[in-house]
């Protein structure tokens, strides 16, 4: 295998966060002591986080394209960017700043993103968005999101408009607004789509941080809500609720919250099962096979080496690994003492899920508030592709025994460049430093990213791939 001389090593470690350039894998079996020898401890905990320029570096992750919308012309000074969505060939991007609101790229060719169309809407704090499995519709949802104390209040009809947006995308050169779904006390923090027996169900995570804050218990306000798509006005669509959930006894307790969810028909059980992410209460799978009625499966907590909780999302992998159904679990860290473990759980019995693995960020690194904490991933084909806020993005393989048990670095990216922003509204994350939101494997090969100060940027992974092991 071909390293980066030892001067070139000593040149990139001076330069930026962290060490070798990208190294080209030989064909055949590869050697992973070799690739995470290359990859080695790359970040750099203290340095000038906000310079793009010092963040540039890459192992088997090549940066192909980024886009903001506003091509040629650059981005207006304030605007910042935050999640994404990629559904059958086209990607979608939430904006922050002067011209917040969604935009919609042809990414057919994923190498060379095209805006096709736009619609300005209120960002609200952290706007996340979905969309629906046949194209027509997306869900944008806002949530009231104060950096104080001060408690919103729980009455109905407080805080409006905060909730979901649902956006007609049908015409993608001119979407536009169709409807809005109130949600008390001050709208969801994130939202899932899920097809579901060819229903469109949207999964709302409601909390608030000002509880968390102010070490409030507010009775029946942290709970997952299930709706359902309703179009039945013409010209106009909303939400429908189907049912609340709300784990027994942390419904309004600070740190017991629902925070994300994903959705898969087990491929064993052929049952539709929701794993939420439940922050201190951990993973909690429900069968979601009937929407309307959740009926809880199990709840697990065995994190391994972690001493927290904290779990931020859950996913399930689409394929077998080694005869199993894998699931991974990750968490959303600040002032950990480590960067938050990611955790590898056998869900072959969802009623009895099992530890299997972790994995940490490479390096003896705290988690700086958030600043390396992980964020959104997505999983395919054994591997993990991770957005891990200013650590950038990684790829951990876990696609035979061998790596389920002792999970493998393969890739890692940083996202810098020359841009600066003032960081994600409301709370200013990490000053304008380049930060990964979220990442979606698109095919094999290439990763979708929401990057907080560059936009939507497409990665290809050029490390290791299953037919070459």
């Amino acid at each position: 295998m071909r390293r980066a001389t030892p001067l070139l090593v000593l040149a990139l470690l001076l330069a930026g966060c962290t060490g070798p350039a990208t190294v080209p894998q030989p064909a055949g079996a590869a050697s992973w002591d070799a690739v995470e020898h290359d990859i080695g401890t790359p970040i750099v905990p203290d340095h000038t986080h906000a310079d793009g320029s010092l963040h540039l570096h890459h192992v088997n992750l090549d940066l192909v394209a980024r886009v903001t919308g506003h091509e040629p012309d650059p981005a207006p000074d304030g605007e910042s960017y935050a999640e994404t969505a990629v559904k059958d060939g086209f990607a979608y991007l939430t904006r922050y700043g002067p011209e917040s609101g969604l935009v919609i790229f042809d990414v057919r060719d994923l190498e060379h993103p095209k805006k096709v169309g736009e619609l300005r809407i209120d960002a609200g704090f952290e706007p996340d968005i979905e969309v629906s499995d046949d194209g027509n519709w997306a869900f944008w949802e806002t949530q009231r999101f104060p950096v104080s104390t001060e408690t919103p209040s729980p009455d109905p009809g407080a805080n409006v408009p905060h909730g979901v947006d649902i956006l007609d995308i049908r015409d993608k050169a001119n979407p536009k607004w169709a409807g809005f779904y109130p949600v008390t006390p001050d709208g969801p923090h994130s939202i899932t789509y899920a097809n579901i027996g060819g229903r469109d169900i949207v999964f709302l995570s409601v909390y608030a941080f000002a509880y968390a804050y102010a070490n409030l218990e507010v009775p029946r306000q942290q709970r997952l809500v299930i709706t359902e798509l309703d179009t039945s006005v013409p010209g106009f669509a909303t939400l429908k609720e189907l049912a609340t959930y709300a784990e027994p006894g942390a419904s309004g307790k600070p740190g017991l919250f629902p925070h994300d969810v994903s959705v898969q028909v087990h491929p064993l059980t052929h049952r539709a099962l929701a794993y939420v992410g439940y922050w201190d209460v951990g993973m909690v799978i429900l069968d979601v096979t009937d929407p309307a009625r959740p009926q809880h499966v199990s709840t697990f907590t065995d994190f391994g080496p972690a001493s927290y909780g904290k779990v931020h999302m859950a996913r399930a992998f689409p394929e077998l690994i080694d005869g199993k159904h894998v699931t991974m679990v990750e968490p959303e860290v600040g002032g950990a003492k480590d960067t938050g473990y990611l955790t590898f759980v056998d869900t072959t019995d969802p009623a009895a899920p099992a530890y299997l693995s972790s994995w940490l960020l490479p390096g003896n690194l705290t988690s700086q508030g958030l600043r390396f904490s992980p964020h959104y991933f997505d999983l395919l084909q054994g591997r993990v592709c991770m957005a891990s806020y200013h650590a950038g993005v990684w790829v951990v393989d876990v696609h035979d025994a061998a790596n389920l048990q002792h999970p493998r670095s393969a890739g890692f990216a940083e996202t810098g460049g020359n841009r600066t922003s003032s960081g994600l509204p409301a709370v200013g994350l990490f000053g304008g430093e380049a930060s990964a939101f979220d990442a979606w494997w698109v095919d094999a090969t290439h990763c979708v990213v929401g990057d907080s100060v560059n936009g939507l940027a497409v990665y290809r992974y050029a490390g290791p791939a299953p037919d070459a092991r």
